[in-house]
């Protein structure tokens, strides 16, 4: 039985392990071949891209910043006029003048091409906060998939424990039933059980509570039926080092992406106030008629006076605050994220180091210590106590597993965002 029980133990880390490996990709309604949703974390992310509406919205801010883009540049609508002039002469009728004009402002000095490039700029901007948005999604989901699959895991390994907990309760009553065992053991070993059904019920509030996570991220009702975790993604073997890593995020952070191209827009927005200066030309072409005599025609030409300076300094302070702004929040956003990159580099590493010793050395050994009691114990030579330790030990170790192992997959998470990318 101890051995049943034990590779019950061993089949259930084994299946936490898969949980940690990349299962295949689910669609949101599953077809009879996909898992059903919630099964795998590909499934889950790609419901995500469908359903999220914090990623829908950011979606459509780029798809207006876009638009406006579009007719960025574009001269403004031409202004129609119609004047009506009458003149009182000394002798002979009223002369009755109307004059139909039409007036076009030419934006010059390259204002059209700055203001093109400015809201091409807050395109590039936007695409970047949207793919931000996007690779923050996916990390919650990772994380909470993680914990998720956790709690499965170590209700499977509950579960057994508990079912060996019952044997032993029920063998230490029939021991004290029939005077060969004490009172105190039976006791003991119906505490266990207790102990044993509490941490289930604990589990599974975990569970159910990373459940309603991921429902909420998906925009879905919190207590929406998800399925069981049975595919995940293990931890790298290795990851490159942290100067890799940062020339990755160097080129593919979106947020880094967002912004130089908030720098750059703010760029041509200073350029652009100071071409303020400059006055831009007025073009007016119309018709002349008159009550008797030919039709004459018209052409104006017309520009604005630079004389109200102070508007002007002000917007150039403006744009250079702005700049410079941009540019120091550029910088921050760059070492804000070289430190979580090393921050979450030494997670996954020490979390790969740590399930390395679990599984290869500290596992087989409180498994053996764990068989050597309950053997001494069914020989009459051991304690239940002894044995309940033992048992106590291995259980905590595998649970302590399973934690590290989600802290591994929340740095691995991390890195992935960072990067702009899977490892």
């Amino acid at each position: 039985m101890t051995r049943y029980i034990h590779a019950r133990t061993a089949t259930a880390v084994a299946a936490l392990a898969l949980m940690l490996a990349s299962g295949t990709r689910a669609d949101i309604i599953p077809t009879p071949d996909a898992p059903a949703l919630g099964a795998n974390l590909d499934g889950l992310l790609d419901a995500a891209r469908h359903l999220n509406p914090t990623l829908q919205a950011a979606a459509l801010e780029t798809a207006a910043a876009d638009a406006e883009a579009s007719a960025a540049g574009a001269l403004d609508d031409p202004t129609f006029r119609i004047n009506s002039d009458e003149v009182d002469r000394t002798s002979g009728p009223r002369i009755n003048k109307t004059y139909i004009t039409v007036e076009q402002e030419f934006p010059l000095w390259g204002k059209r091409d700055l203001r093109r490039s400015a809201a091409l700029a807050a395109v590039d901007a936007a695409r970047g906060r949207e793919r931000a948005v996007g690779l923050e999604l996916a990390e919650r989901i990772k994380d909470t998939f993680a914990l998720y699959a956790a709690a499965s895991a170590a209700l499977a390994v509950n579960g057994d424990v508990l079912r060996l907990d019952r044997q032993i309760a029920r063998n230490a009553a029939d021991r004290y039933g029939q005077g060969l065992g004490s009172q105190g053991d039976a006791l003991t070993a119906a505490a266990e059980v207790a102990r044993t059904e509490v941490e289930n019920a604990r589990l599974t509030a975990d569970r159910t509570a990373a459940a309603a996570r991921l429902n909420t991220l998906l925009a879905r009702p919190a207590d929406a039926a998800l399925a069981i975790p049975s595919g995940g993604r293990p931890l790298p073997v290795s990851t490159p080092p942290l100067t890799v890593l940062a020339d990755r995020a160097q080129a593919d952070n979106p947020r880094l992406a967002a912004g130089l191209a908030e720098v750059r827009g703010a760029e041509e927005e200073r350029r652009l106030a100071a071409k303020a200066w400059y006055p831009d030309l007025t073009l007016a072409v119309g018709a002349i008629q008159r009550d008797n005599g030919p039709t004459g025609y018209t052409a104006t030409v017309g520009f604005k006076i630079p004389l109200q300076a102070e508007p002007k300094r002000a917007k150039e302070r403006q744009a250079v605050a702005k700049a410079n702004a941009t540019r120091q929040s550029l910088v921050a956003t760059a070492a804000d994220i070289e430190g979580d990159l090393a921050e979450a580099l030494a997670a996954l590493t020490a979390a790969r180091q740590q399930t390395g010793v679990y599984r290869a050395q500290l596992l087989p050994d409180l498994g053996g210590a764990h068989d050597a009691a309950l053997a001494a114990y069914g020989r009459g030579q051991g304690s239940l106590a002894a044995v309940l330790d033992a048992e106590h030990r291995l259980h905590q170790a595998h649970l302590d597993l399973l934690r590290i192992e989600v802290e591994g997959q929340k740095a691995l998470a991390a890195l992935e965002r960072l990067v702009g990318g899977p490892l």
